[in-house]
C-alpha cells in the first residue's frame, strides 16, 4: 500500500493523536525539581543531563500505525511547537533562566512597544537551529560517544569534563529512547491484522534497535534518522531544531546503494519521502497558526563544490506537487552551473502557484560566508533555518532572529530625538540630530553615526546575556553533533563550535533608501524646503500637504525604479548600513553578520513608525526584506527594472541572507517553467541572494478576502514562510495584494 493510498488514514491518525497535546508532564517535572534540589552541587550541564536521562526512563514512545517512521516522544511538547516547549525548557525556567528572561524582557519591552526593535527575550535565538546530521549519519550515536570518551580521557578542566559526561549521558538516553520505540512497535504487533501495517511494525522494529545508534546503512534508515534528530532534540534541547537538512545531499548515497543492490525501487523510495514530508503539515494544526519554521534544502553543491541534482532532488519536488504541501518550506540552492533541467523542476513547482519555493544563489551565498573567514568546504554546506537565514551544517551555532531592527525608526531619530532620549540615556548612547547639516554627506554621516550607535547597543546587550548562555541553557546533545564541540570541550553555547555567529536583522531598508534619497533631492540638490519645513510636514504626517506627498512619490526617484542614478545611491546605501551593522563580536568567539530577512516585522514595525520622506504615511508598511517599497512599484514597476536594481548591490555584504520578494499576478492555470525559469536566471545574473515568489491570480486574492471560505487552500509566501492566504493578518493580507497589483 503506497502512501498516497493510506494519506486519509496517515491525517486522521495524526489529528486524534495531536489533539490531545500537549502530554502532561507535570509529575515528570516534579521529579527533576526533587532530584535536582538533592544535588545544589550540580552545574547546569549535570542539570541538563538529568533531562535527557529523566526522558528516557519516563516519556512515552508513540508509534503510529500509519506512518513509516519513529520520531514522537511525549515530552510535553505542543502540537504547534518544533522546539522551546517541554521537559526541555525544564533547565531554563529554573530561578537562574527566569531571572534572566525577566531581565532580558524588561530591556526589549520598551524597544518593542515603540517599534524600534524586536528580539527574543531568552538568551540566544533559541530557534533556527541545525543538527549536524552528517556527523549523525557517519558515526551514530555510539561513534560520537565514544569521540567524547576519548576527549574525556584528556580533559583537565571541570566545565569541559561536565561537557563531555552530559555529552555521553545524552546521546546514551538517545540510543535508549529508540530502543523505546522498538519495544512500543512490537507491542502494537499483538492482534495486529493489517498486514500492511504488520510491515510498517516490524520494521520499525527493527531499525530502532539500531538506528540511530549506528550509522544508518540503508536510505531507509537514514530518513528515520534525520527525523529522529530533529523530533527528539527538539523535545529535549529547548531549542528549535527548524532544519530537516539538505536532503537530497545526504540521503543520496543511501539510495544509490539500495537501489544497486535491489532492496530498494524508485517508487518505494518516493513513497518514504512523501510520508516524510507530509509529517510536517499533518502535526501542526493551521486553524490557529500559520507557519512552522521548519524547512528542507536541496541542489547547491557537496563540500568539494560538485553540483547536487539527482533523483531525490526529482522525487523530493514531485512530492511537493501531488501533495499541495505548505511545510517545510522547501529552499532550492542553484547556482549558473545547475543543468537546466534543475532550473525547468524549480520552474515547474513555481508556475503551479504552491508558494513553497525560496530560491538561494550559491555563489553569492557561499562567497559572502567565505569573506567571513570561514572555509570554502564548510560553506558550501550551508542550509536555510526557520524562514531563510543561512547556517552552515555540521559546523555553526547561529543567533539570527535574536535582534530586528526598524532603520526608519533610526533615521527619524536625527528629526525627532526627544521621544528616544530615554533610549539615549539608557544605552548613553549621544544622538546626533540632522540641524546644520549643511551638505547630504553630512546628514549622511549623522544618520550612520546614529544607526552604528544603536546597532551597538542592542549588540551589547545581546552580548550580555549570551554570555550567560552556558548557564541558561547548554545544548550538550546538539552541540556534540557539532564540529569542534567535542574536540574543544566546550558547549556550544559558549563557543565551542567551529563558527558562532550572530546578525542584526534590518527592517525596512527599501524606505530608508527611498527616504535617504528623498532628503538628497528635495533639500540640498533641488532646494525645495528646508531640513526644518521637511521635519514639520512628517510632524503633521503630511497633513496639509498632500500635494508634495504626491510629489515625493511620484517625482523623486525610488530603490527599484528604473533610474541609473538611485541604483548606485541605493548601492551606496546597502554598503555602509552592512558595515555599521557588522564585524562586532558576539560573546561566542564569533562575529554579527549584517542581514536583511523580516519574517513579519515590515507590516509590525511599519504600524509604529512616525511618516517617511519617501511619502509614506505613518502607520503604513515598510518595505520587506531587501526589496523595494510598495511606493517605488507603485509607479510603472516590472520585474526588469527590480531586477536591475539589484545589479549594482553587492549582496555578499549580508551573509545571513537578503530576500528579494516578489509577489507575481500570474494565474497558476496558464504559466510554465517558460516564464519563471527566465526569472531565476536574470535574478542570478544580477547578483540576488534570495528569491522567492508568489504566483497568485490578484482576482483570488481579493475574492478571497471576501469569501475566505472559497480559497482554502490558496498558498502564498510572506517574508520568510509559507502560509494559508486565509490564515494570514489582514495586513499582511494587504500587502501581498497590494504588491502583486503592483507587478500587474
Amino acid at each position: 500500500m503506497s502512501f498516497l493510498d493510506e494519506r486519509q488514514l496517515f491525517e486522521r491518525e495524526f489529528n486524534e493523536f495531536y489533539s490531545t497535546y500537549p502530554s502532561d508532564i507535570c509529575e515528570i517535572r516534579r521529579e527533576m525539581d526533587k532530584v535536582s534540589a538533592g544535588h545544589p552541587e550540580w552545574s547546569p550541564r549535570r542539570r541538563k543531563a538529568l533531562i535527557y536521562e529523566t526522558a528516557a526512563r519516563r516519556c512515552r514512545a508513540k508509534v503510529f500505525r500509519h506512518f513509516p517512521f519513529y520520531f514522537e516522544l511525549q515530552a510535553g511538547r505542543s502540537r504547534n511547537r518544533w522546539g522551546m516547549e517541554g521537559i526541555g525548557r525544564w533547565l531554563i525556567e529554573q530561578p537562574f533562566g527566569d531571572r534572566l528572561t525577566r531581565e532580558c524582557e524588561a530591556w526589549w519591552q520598551p524597544c518593542r512597544s515603540s517599534g524600534l526593535s524586536r528580539g527574543n527575550p531568552d538568551v540566544l535565538d533559541l530557534d533556527h537551529h541545525c543538527v549536524g546530521y552528517d556527523n549523525v549519519l557517519r558515526f551514530g550515536l555510539r561513534g560520537l560517544i565514544a569521540k567524547a570518551e576519548k576527549r574525556l580521557a584528556r580533559e583537565a578542566s571541570k566545565e569541559g569534563r561536565e561537557f563531555l559526561e552530559a555529552t555521553i549521558i545524552g546521546n546514551r538516553a538517545l540510543i535508549a529512547i529508540a530502543d523505546k520505540f522498538a519495544d512500543e512497535a512490537e507491542s502494537m504487533l499483538t492482534g495486529e491484522t493489517d498486514a500492511a501495517v504488520r510491515h510498517r511494525l516490524e520494521r520499525i522494529a527493527d531499525c530502532a534497535r539500531r538506528v540511530p545508534g549506528d550509522p544508518p546503512q540503508t536510505f531507509y534508515e537514514a530518513l528515520n534518522t534525520i527525523l529522529f534528530m530533529r523530533e527528539i532534540l527538539g523535545s529535549l534541547e529547548g531549542i528549535g531544531e527548524s532544519v530537516l537538512g539538505h536532503l537530497d545531499r545526504m540521503v543520496w548515497p543511501y539510495y544509490q546503494r539500495d537501489v544497486a543492490a535491489g532492496r530498494m525501487t524508485r517508487g518505494e523510495a518516493k513513497d518514504l519521502l512523501r510520508a516524510f514530508l507530509a509529517m510536517t503539515d499533518a502535526k501542526f494544526d493551521f486553524r490557529d497558526r500559520h507557519e512552522t519554521s521548519t524547512t528542507v534544502v536541496i541542489g547547491g553543491c557537496d563540500a568539494d563544490g560538485a553540483i547536487v541534482f539527482n533523483e531525490i532532488t526529482r522525487m523530493i519536488v514531485e512530492a511537493y506537487q501531488e501533495l499541495r504541501l505548505v511545510n517545510p518550506k522547501l529552499q532550492g540552492r542553484i547556482s549558473p552551473r545547475h543543468p537546466q533541467k534543475y532550473f525547468d523542476l524549480l520552474g515547474e513547482l513555481a508556475a503551479r502557484g504552491t508558494n513553497v519555493l525560496a530560491i538561494f544563489n550559491d555563489d553569492v551565498i557561499i562567497e559572502a560566508n567565505v569573506r567571513q573567514g570561514k572555509s570554502l568546504r564548510d560553506c558550501r554546506l550551508y542550509v536555510a533555518g526557520g524562514c531563510q537565514e543561512n547556517v552552515l551544517q555540521n559546523t555553526e551555532i547561529n543567533s539570527r532572529a535574536s535582534i530586528f531592527l526598524n532603520l526608519p525608526h533610526v533615521f527619524l531619530m536625527g528629526f525627532f530625538s526627544d521621544p528616544w532620549r530615554w533610549f539615549a540615556e539608557r544605552e548613553g548612547i549621544d544622538l546626533k540630530r540632522y540641524d546644520g547639516c549643511r551638505s547630504f554627506d553630512v546628514f549622511h554621516a549623522a544618520f550612520l553615526a546614529n544607526l552604528e550607535a544603536v546597532v551597538g547597543a542592542h549588540i551589547d546587550q545581546r552580548n550580555r546575556s549570551e554570555a550567560q548562555g552556558g548557564q541558561f541553557n547548554p545544548c550538550p546533545l546538539h552541540s556534540a553533533t557539532l564540529d569542534g564541540c567535542i574536540e574543544k570541550g566546550r558547549d556550544m553555547m559558549e563557543g565551542g563550535c567551529r563558527y558562532s555567529a550572530a546578525s542584526v536583522s534590518l527592517v525596512g531598508i527599501g524606505t530608508l533608501i527611498d527616504s535617504l534619497f528623498a532628503v538628497r533631492e528635495a533639500v540640498y540638490h533641488r532646494k525645495q524646503l528646508s531640513l526644518r519645513q521637511l521635519r514639520d510636514m512628517l510632524e503633521r504626517n503630511f497633513d496639509g500637504e498632500e500635494a508634495f506627498r504626491r510629489y515625493l512619490i511620484n517625482r523623486v526617484p525610488k530603490f527599484g525604479q528604473d533610474d541609473e542614478e538611485v541604483r548606485q545611491f541605493s548601492a551606496r546605501v546597502f554598503a555602509d548600513v552592512a558595515r555599521v551593522s557588522s564585524g562586532r563580536p558576539n560573546s561566542r568567539g564569533g562575529r554579527y553578520e549584517a542581514s536583511l530577512f523580516v519574517h513579519r516585522a515590515f507590516a509590525d514595525m511599519g504600524q509604529k513608525t512616525g511618516a517617511t520622506p519617501d511619502g509614506r504615511r505613518a502607520g503604513e508598511l515598510l518595505s520587506q526584506g531587501m526589496g523595494p517599497s510598495l511606493l517605488s512599484l507603485g509607479r510603472t514597476a516590472d520585474i526588469g527594472q527590480v531586477m536591475r536594481a539589484v545589479g549594482p548591490l553587492d549582496l555578499a555584504d549580508y551573509p545571513i541572507v537578503a530576500v528579494l520578494d516578489l509577489k507575481l499576478p500570474l494565474s497558476p492555470k496558464g504559466v510554465g517553467p517558460d516564464t519563471i525559469v527566465p526569472i531565476i536566471r536574470r535574478f542570478l545574473d544580477s547578483g540576488g541572494s534570495v528569491l522567492q515568489m508568489n504566483v497568485v491570480d490578484s482576482q483570488a486574492l481579493v475574492d478571497a478576502r471576501q469569501h475566505p471560505e472559497r480559497h482554502a487552500d490558496l498558498v502564498v509566501r510572506v517574508s520568510g514562510y509559507s502560509a494559508r492566504f486565509t490564515a494570514l493578518p489582514e495586513q499582511i493580507q494587504e500587502e501581498i495584494i497590494g504588491r502583486t497589483m503592483a507587478l500587474a
